[in-house]
């Protein structure tokens, strides 16, 4: 390679990141060097770049939905100049949670983008064993997808079976109508999802999910399971409230600190589980295997490629216009 260095976004501090030329990162044994075409934001990236990730460990180079070409990999070298996308996630395998078989739950996991740098730059490393070539029939930009997908099939598998049952989906953002799709091939008698922004309830319904701008429209026809994809914490007690019965609450979106007020008897006089979903580990397979024989389509979750410098962009509030997925080219792959 003749440049010693590449362009990456460093998130330094709370509301401190910039685009910065810093040195091309050097695979240690066991990882790949792979550049980076696409790489998508999503809403704990956001949280990170607004200093609202209470875990945040600076300087960061954020960035865990990719799609990029293999540079370099000792131990796969088949891999190399191929399209891959990859598992964020490695587990230690040696803590207690992971003798579990509970890898997501990892004491000491290592994840891109968070304990280590991410893919929102020209280049970086990755275990080897981690990437999967990205089918010659998925796009760069879906192959962003792919995450959030596998986050989206741990959340059905940790719910109670879909099959025959109302299922109810809060929030129509990428994580929402990915459930909302998963619970439908899963075989729910229905699939309502609870949206305000006009523009995502029909997206949701080209996607053939019944949709609601608000939980009140619901009525007393009440979902049996209740997925809250908001990542929005002030909405846990009406979500809650919004669950039939001696149904089941499994909560996907993310809300960081944000505190609420709920009275823990919604839960105990309605007889109500609630599930935690954290990650997707060892779903991508399944995942590629959902979209390439058509039962999850992401292409209509997408919206225009942007170059890596637009970046701010994600930051702007636009309302009811706001993209379920940005996405953002680096045009590393074909120059690094």
């Amino acid at each position: 390679m003749s440049d010693p260095d590449m362009l990456a976004l460093v998130v330094r501090g709370p509301k401190e990141h910039a685009l910065e030329r810093i040195p091309m990162p050097v695979p240690a044994p066991g990882e790949a060097l792979v550049a980076v075409t696409h790489v998508a934001v999503c809403g704990t990236d956001l949280r990170l770049l607004r200093g609202t990730l209470h875990d945040a460990d600076y300087p960061v180079i954020p960035g865990h939905e990719w799609t990029g070409r293999v540079l370099e990999a000792p131990d796969r070298p088949e891999l190399v100049g191929k399209t891959v996308v990859g598992d964020g996630i490695t587990p230690c395998r040696q803590c207690e949670r992971c003798a579990e078989g509970g890898y997501n739950l990892c004491q000491d996991l290592d994840e891109v983008g968070f304990t280590r740098p991410g893919a929102f730059a020209e280049a970086f490393t990755i275990p080897a064993a981690n990437l999967q070539l990205l089918p010659d029939t998925l796009s760069g930009a879906e192959g962003c997808l792919l995450e959030p997908l596998c986050v989206a099939l741990h959340a059905v598998e940790r719910a109670p079976d879909v099959s025959g049952r109302s299922v109810g989906v809060i929030g129509a953002g990428t994580i929402g109508l990915l459930v909302g799709q998963l619970a439908l091939a899963a075989g729910a008698q229905s699939v309502t999802v609870a949206e305000p922004e006009e523009r995502r309830r029909r997206l949701a319904t080209e996607l053939g999910l019944d949709q609601v701008s608000s939980l009140a429209e619901l009525g007393k026809a009440l979902p049996e399971i209740v997925f809250d994809a908001t990542g929005v914490a002030s909405v846990f007690p009406d979500g809650l409230e919004a669950t039939r019965p001696g149904g089941a609450y499994v909560l996907v979106g993310y809300s960081g600190e944000e505190p609420t007020h709920f009275e823990p008897s919604a839960v105990m006089l309605r007889e109500v589980t609630v599930y935690g979903v954290l990650s997707g580990y060892g779903q991508l397979d399944k995942a590629l295997d959902m979209v390439v024989n058509g039962t999850v389509r992401l292409m209509p979750l997408l919206d225009e490629e942007l170059p890596m410098s637009d970046y701010r962009s994600v930051l702007e509030d636009r309302g009811g216009d706001a993209p379920l997925r940005t996405v953002f080219t680096t045009g590393a792959g074909q120059t690094v």
